[in-house]
């Protein structure tokens, strides 16, 4: 297997895995969020269980036996355990799509279903990819997802994606995002503008040595620093590593993003994440038709969704919010852009 191949691989499972189209029944739901729980609690178990056993003998200032060690250790993976709950019992994540309904600020743009190795069988083994499922297999709710995305992007010229901390798969959502318009028939061009993580170009598995940070160096020889996404066609402008935090700290982004939409209808632009005002202020600057910040299912905090929302909407942008990862079975997945 090549090593682009390998490359796209190790990112699938951001914008996440396969689909099922049998709901799964209550009982399933409740062992998959038990067994996540499990998955994020138990360092603090285990921690607090080491810890009280240390601090137990230490305590009594005497040796203590192996059996003093096992009661400690009880006592701590206890104490553990009933905090692991409190903790799971008040996160504030995206689990349902009440759990956003509630909040003005949000307008949900739609979801995206997990993508796992299952769901790809399939596509032939150098396909199985994010984009290989939105070229090969437009039938499934992954692919039918980000083309309803583009109901809430239709009259735009300037689509930007960004998340609230730096893997919530805003680059892989951009990518798909951008393929689908173009696959409807858009002029379209992918512009990974985060020169730091450069997701998207990791995602495609290209390295390449020329990119948008050259581009914004010369303008008017744009085209020579665009790659083509080989399985959708997508017209690609890949980051290469730099100094700058994002392009449109670059004096030559305002030029550079001129030329592009004379030639482009649609232009998306993934940014990196929405972590302090800075940022913030630089996105809005760039006046676009929307920004799309993108979260994933069970991980990206309320709280922090609705700071970044807040802070792009007070300087007068259009926000929407698309999930990722959404687990199979869950109605989520099948969303529509009102």
């Amino acid at each position: 297997m090549s090593a682009p191949v390998e490359a796209q691989l190790r990112h699938t499972r951001r914008l996440g895995a396969g689909y099922v189209p049998r709901a799964r029944s209550g009982a399933s739901k409740a062992r998959r969020r038990l067994a996540a729980g499990l998955a994020r609690q138990w360092p603090l178990a285990l921690g607090l269980a080491v810890l009280v056993a240390i601090g137990g003998s230490a305590l009594l200032r005497k040796p203590t036996s192996f059996d003093g060690y096992v009661f400690w250790s009880g006592v701590g993976a206890c104490l553990g355990a009933a905090l692991g709950v409190l903790r799971e019992m008040t996160r504030r994540t995206i689990t349902s799509p009440s759990a956003l309904s509630g909040h003005r600020n949000f307008a949900l743009l739609g979801a995206a279903p997990e993508l796992n190795a299952a769901n790809l069988r399939e596509l032939p083994p150098e396909h199985r990819t994010p984009a290989g499922c939105l070229a090969f297999m437009p039938a499934t709710p992954f692919a039918t997802a980000f083309r309803d995305l583009q109901g809430g992007l239709s009259g735009d010229r300037l689509a930007i994606f960004s998340c609230c901390s730096g893997d919530d798969g805003a680059g892989l959502a951009a990518m798909c995002a951008a393929a689908s318009a173009a696959q409807q028939g858009r002029r379209t061009l992918l512009v990974d503008g985060d020169p730091r993580s450069r997701s998207c170009t990791r995602a495609m598995g290209i390295e390449p040595d020329q990119g948008a940070a050259q581009a914004v160096l010369a303008p008017d020889k744009w085209r020579e620093f665009v790659v083509e996404e080989p399985e959708t066609a997508l017209t690609f402008l890949p980051a290469t590593p730099g100094r700058l935090a994002t392009l449109f700290d670059a004096p030559g982004w305002p030029a550079l993003l001129d030329h592009l939409h004379a030639e482009f209808e649609l232009v998306v632009v993934a940014c990196p994440p929405v972590a302090n005002s800075k940022m913030s202020d630089a996105i809005i600057g760039q006046k676009p038709g929307q920004v799309i910040l993108v979260a994933t299912w069970d991980q990206t905090a309320i709280a922090a969704l609705k700071h970044a929302s807040r802070a792009l909407r007070g300087g007068g942008a259009r926000v929407g919010v698309f999930v990722v990862e959404v687990p199979e079975g869950y109605r989520f997945g099948r969303l529509r852009p009102s």
